[in-house]
């Protein structure tokens, strides 16, 4: 009963976020009827949600009534340097619903997202802005603790120009460019994204970044800028099934290879794949999940499969960087 009832779980978590409950909270206790005036909720049904919410150690309790923040509730909150807020509003919103199309995956091996809306996840969020804004907002609190944990991990002293390779919003380049000041960066992404990241950029208060961060429209299969020192493709080619994984690795090699020519070795671009690989038995939800959320043919991947694809996209792997997020950062160059 327990298990069944976690999609349960999900959608209250959820409502917390789509509620901002976290954000009323901070600071200030406050019981369910004095929340819900906030919030324009019905007490006793807020009430039931607090209770269960704050049994499983999202929020706090205490013995008057009133609730408060903990730790995870405080990552519900906009302004938390990790939030996950919209994160949660994604996995419990569009993937979960989603999911309700599973047994579609499960008896033909087709991507469920594609059953349900005719068309891959990408090309549905150009059409629908409310969920394409989400999409790049959840993007950018997964990306957030992967930035500080790949600026502190890797060597950037021999790097000037870094090129991200699908990387929404901006968030990685907005870490690593604010933990190495000499970096400047370019996203690659789709021309929404790019416009929507641009606008978001020139707001008061981000100059430093806006003068060294830049967004480019184009599409990865089919070519790639050159003239970067170093290039990073995270969390990207898990969406993607094996042969358009190598697509997007053989375009990243081939504007290495263009900005490389004549350069000496060990002044080569460099290529960091940033990537969750299957671990552990429970990494087979990401698996499961790529199959119903992906274009069709998605698979997750082990370290020898990630390998093997990096191999035929003609790229050698140089060294592998363990982060403490559970990411595999695989640093490659160009064969020879």
């Amino acid at each position: 009963m327990g298990l069944a009832g976690m999609g349960w779980i999900a959608k209250s978590l959820t409502a917390a976020a789509e509620l901002d409950l976290a954000d009323h909270l901070d600071g200030t206790p406050m019981t369910a009827e004095e929340l819900a005036k906030h919030t324009g909720t019905h007490p006793e049904t807020l009430e039931a949600l607090l209770r269960i919410l704050s049994a499983l150690g999202v929020f706090g309790r205490d013995e008057a009534g009133a609730y408060r923040n903990t730790p995870l509730s405080d990552q519900l909150r906009d302004d938390h340097p990790q939030s996950m807020r919209h994160y949660v509003m994604l996995s419990g919103g569009l993937y979960a619903d989603t999911f309700t199309a599973v047994t579609h995956t499960l008896r033909t091996g087709e991507s469920a997202f594609r059953h349900l809306h005719g068309t891959r996840i990408y090309e549905y969020l150009e059409q629908h802005p409310a969920d394409a804004d989400l999409y790049d907002k959840a993007m950018a609190d997964l990306a957030r603790p992967v930035a500080a944990a790949l600026a502190d991990a890797y060597d950037f002293t021999g790097v000037r120009r870094v090129l991200d390779v699908g990387g929404n919003s901006g968030e990685l380049l907005k870490g690593l460019l604010t933990a190495h000041p000499h970096l400047t960066g370019t996203v690659l992404d789709r021309p929404d994204v790019c416009e929507r990241a641009a606008a978001e950029l020139a707001a008061p208060g981000r100059e430093d970044l806006a003068e060294r961060l830049a967004y480019t429209p184009g599409d990865f299969l089919k070519e790639i800028p050159g003239g970067a020192d170093l290039y990073t493709v995270k969390n990207v080619l898990h969406n993607w099934n094996h042969d358009n994984s190598v697509v997007i690795l053989s375009r990243i090699r081939e504007a290495m290879e263009r900005t490389g020519a004549g350069r000496p070795a060990d002044q080569r671009p460099r290529l960091l794949v940033v990537e969750p690989l299957i671990e552990t038995d429970l990494d087979w939800m990401r698996v499961l999940f790529q199959m119903v959320v992906c274009e069709d043919g998605t698979r997750g991947r082990t370290d020898e499969v990630q390998r093997t694809q990096i191999a035929e996209a003609g790229l050698d792997v140089l060294d592998t960087i363990r982060l403490d997020t559970g990411h595999t950062a695989h640093v490659c160059a160009a064969a020879h």
